[in-house]
């Protein structure tokens, strides 16, 4: 029984689905509608050309929703599935057949449509704009510029607009015909004085829609232009007058402004002069046309003498023709004479400036050299950066004159003389006529500089004179004073060009000349020297260059010495043993890879801190310098000498009654009995062979110096000798009895003697 319900329910599944796919891709359906002029969807008599998709195709809204092509969207309602026919633009044609194609989308077909349809529309041509009744024209238009055929049809919301892939076709011949491109239709109206007024043509032309069955196969609308000639007040000609031509008299007489040479084509009909916009009174009724430009100078240009700097003027004088259709417009020509302001001479001022080529800083204003016209308190100076230019005309190099052309021009024409090639220079200044009326052009170009007055030119010229060249400011120079001598402009400095002036003049800080070949003086210290070495050309160009140099002492070590030490005073300075003056910038080396931190070479047995003298030569070297690279020696020898070893002071006691005693007995064994000795307290009882006799001595110490000499500079071994004397009194022995058997010894003798006991 379970097996069977699910056999039911998959069963009906099956048709389910089978229903369902039975729905989507549906065959597709083509809407005919041969006449969407007439089609009134709302049903209110009033033609709209809207058709309900859901309708048409037998939906409803739930079955979906209708898209079309994009670009035809805003001719689809999708909220209710209207179509506007009117909003598409096209007829259908055989190779447009899907052109409105059209889709019912689903959620329910994924991504496939319910169905698809699409649209075939008859042909419209549109319907043309009544007819005027005098013309039979549907428009009006001005030829002035192409008119768009389109805009002689009705666009409301009755009709329709006419389909735009139709054709469109001349009906005539005429002349004035120019073109039809597309629907944009172009004539040229000719002119024909007098009546009828305006000049104007009628153009025919027939548009015809295309279409296919069951519709009709074409359609066509006549449509009739009347176009209308714009009128023209002719091609105005400007006339530029430089005030020479006035002044020569060329335009003394009264002109016709109608002349063609300053108004060319004009209508002559519908035509005024506008008498109020002329500043000048010439124009004295709209049909005037004869002016006097001699007048109009003296009055309103210079105004009689009072502004001849005018610069530029212009007087506009304006032809007005009247527009009789409403289509085109009024149009006019303004005839221009402009006044030019002549250019005034100038020219270089006297005489010919001449430079020397050596002056500093060498720039130089050629402008400075010019004289400008001043005449009745007017100055006609022309400084311009924009209307003037400066170009040479001969010279050995521009000297770095700038042009029109460079970024940085001025009027000034600055050039640089410092070291220029001597000889002379000619440079041009050009003035354009365009300086008068603020413009800008370059007056030795070809063009005119829209002037018709001629640029004025002037030239300038300046001579360079030539200098003896003296060699450049030179320092740092740094000589030996072994030389002796030296050649002053040798040590000068050049620029790598010039040659120095053999015939220049030396001369020190006090102006005293000196030769160039300059004996050095005794100098104790190194020792600089400035002097100024001064030329003169035959032209009187000065010029001087300074020399400073040093002249350098040898290096001086002083003269070799040698000295002689005691071992037991090993202090010395090795620098004040050297003979001379040597120099303080030198260093000491010796024995034992001794080497000095300074010139004094100190040693002292004192100090803990610096090394021990040793026997040997020590040299002194001082170092070359900036002028004398070469290095000076001189050399310390040190001698030590070891002194006799003579021992310790000595000391002995003796009694007065010993006589005498031999003070060399005294003495170690090791002291050499090469001395001698002093009485050093003048006891008055040492022989020279070293005895003292105790006979004239007291009681006391009497004290002798031992004397061996040694070899210089060691002093003499020394020692002492203290000699003690005792001197007693002669012994008091009295009688003495004792028994033998009382075994009495020596030391029971009683004896009185004075300090003894």
């Amino acid at each position: 029984m379970k097996q069977l319900y699910y056999l039911l329910i998959s069963s009906f599944l099956l048709l389910s689905f089978s229903k369902l796919q039975a729905q989507c891709n549906q065959p597709l359906r083509t809407l005919e509608f041969c006449a969407m002029q007439s089609i009134d969807y709302d049903g209110d008599m009033i033609a709209d050309g809207i058709i309900n998709l859901y309708d048409e195709m037998g939906f409803v809204p739930a079955d979906g929703t209708w898209k079309i092509h994009p670009k035809y969207a805003t001719a689809l309602d999708e909220a209710t599935g209207n179509l506007s026919l009117w909003n598409l633009p096209n007829s259908t044609l055989g190779n447009t057949l899907d052109e409105y194609s059209f889709q019912l989308i689903s959620p329910s077909c994924g991504t496939d449509p319910v169905i698809e349809g699409r649209i075939v529309l008859g042909p419209f041509s549109g319907v043309a704009l009544p007819r005027s009744p005098e013309f039979n024209v549907n428009a009006q238009a001005c030829d002035s510029g192409g008119f768009d055929l389109f805009s002689a049809f009705v666009y409301d919301n009755r009709n329709p607009p006419p389909h735009l892939n139709g054709t469109w076709v001349y009906n005539g011949s005429s002349s004035s015909f120019v073109s039809l491109d597309g629907s944009i239709f172009k004539a040229e109206i000719p002119y024909q004085k007098g009546d009828p007024i305006p000049d104007q043509e009628v153009f025919e032309f027939t548009y015809t829609v295309s279409g296919i069955g069951p519709c009709a196969p074409t359609m066509e609308t006549t449509i009739r232009i009347a176009m209308v000639r714009q009128v023209d007040p002719g091609i105005a000609k400007p006339t530029a007058i430089c005030e020479d031509d006035m002044i020569a008299g060329l335009y003394d007489a009264d002109i016709n402004l109608r002349d063609d040479i300053y108004l060319e084509d004009e209508d002559s009909d519908n035509s005024i002069w506008l008498a109020g916009t002329d500043t000048t009174g010439q124009i004295e009724n709209e049909q005037d046309s004869i002016i006097n430009l001699r007048t109009i100078y003296n009055d309103f240009v210079v105004q009689n003498g009072a502004d001849v700097r005018f610069g530029c003027k212009t007087f506009d004088f304006t032809y007005f023709v009247n527009q009789r259709s409403g289509v085109c417009s009024d149009k006019s020509s303004v005839i221009s004479f402009t006044f030019y302001e002549q250019l005034r001479p100038f020219s270089q001022q006297v005489p010919i400036p001449q430079i020397c080529a050596n002056e500093s800083p060498g720039n130089l204003d050629l402008f400075d050299f010019l004289i400008f016209t001043q005449a009745d308190g007017h100055d006609f100076t022309y400084a311009s950066n924009n209307a003037t230019n400066w170009r040479m005309i001969s010279g050995a190099s521009n000297l770095g004159i700038k042009n029109f052309y460079d970024s940085d021009y001025t009027y000034r024409g600055t050039v640089n003389t410092l070291n220029a090639t001597p000889g002379t220079y000619i440079f041009e200044y050009g003035v354009s006529p365009a300086i008068n009326c603020g413009g800008g052009c370059d007056p030795f170009s070809s063009e005119s500089c829209n002037s018709p007055c001629d640029a004025l030119t002037a030239t300038v010229t300046i001579e360079i004179l030539p200098f003896e060249y003296p060699g450049e400011n030179t320092t740092d120079v740094y000589i030996c004073e072994s030389l002796g001598q030296v050649d002053l402009r040798s040590l000068l400095a050049t620029n790598g060009v010039d040659t120095v002036s053999p015939t220049g003049i030396w001369t020190n800080s006090a102006g005293t000349s000196i030769p160039n070949t300059f004996i050095f003086p005794e100098i104790t210290t190194n020792q600089i020297f400035t002097f100024t070495h001064n030329t003169a050309s035959a032209e009187g160009c000065l010029d001087s260059a300074e020399l400073t140099f040093t002249i350098f002492k040898e290096a001086n070590a002083g003269i070799d010495g040698s000295v002689q030490l005691c071992t037991n005073d090993l202090t010395v300075t090795l620098f004040d043993q050297l003979g001379g003056t040597p120099d303080t910038t030198g260093i000491w080396n010796g024995p034992f890879g001794y080497e000095s931190t300074n010139h004094l070479g100190v040693f002292d047995t004192a100090d803990v801190m610096l090394p021990i003298l040793g026997p040997g030569t020590y040299i002194y070297t001082v170092p070359g310098n900036d002028g004398c690279p070469d290095i000076d020696q001189a050399s310390v020898t040190i001698t030590i000498v070891e002194p006799i070893a003579i021992g310790n002071d000595r000391s002995d006691t003796f009694c007065k009654l010993d006589g005498s005693v031999n003070l060399y007995s005294l003495l170690v064994r090791d002291t050499p009995r090469i001395g001698v000795f002093t009485d050093t307290d003048n006891t008055k009882a040492l022989s020279a062979e070293g005895v003292l006799d105790f006979e004239t001595l007291t009681n006391q110490i009497y004290n002798f110096e031992y004397n061996i000499p040694n070899t210089a500079p060691c002093d003499n071994s020394t020692l002492m000798v203290s000699v003690q004397i005792v001197d007693l009194p002669i012994p008091v022995v009295p009688e003495q009895e004792f028994c033998i058997l009382d075994a009495k010894r020596l030391d029971d003798v009683e004896v009185d003697v004075l300090n003894y006991n």
